[in-house]
């Protein structure tokens, strides 16, 4: 069921405050990111962001001793080298 919130001043922008049980609830907290985003038909959607991660911290904690040996394929017919 929607409810009505306020928008608020936010730097040059307007910003909704999210009710504390709907952000409990999408598991929104202080300093989160959501995506939002306006459709021709006046609807805003807001959604709660993926985290987006750099390669380096994708890699933390990769090793050598960690790394899987690359085995590859063996040709299964005859097929252009």
């Amino acid at each position: 069921m929607p409810i009505q919130v306020e928008l608020a001043k936010w730097g040059n922008g307007l910003g909704p405050r999210v009710p504390k049980d709907i952000a409990a609830r999408l598991g929104l907290v202080e300093g989160g990111h959501v995506d939002i985003e306006a459709l021709a038909d006046g609807r805003l959607i807001v959604i709660r962001s993926r985290p987006r991660y750099t390669l380096d911290e994708l890699l933390t904690g990769m090793t050598p001793d960690r790394e899987h040996p690359l085995d590859d394929d063996k040709p299964a017919a005859v097929e252009i080298v």
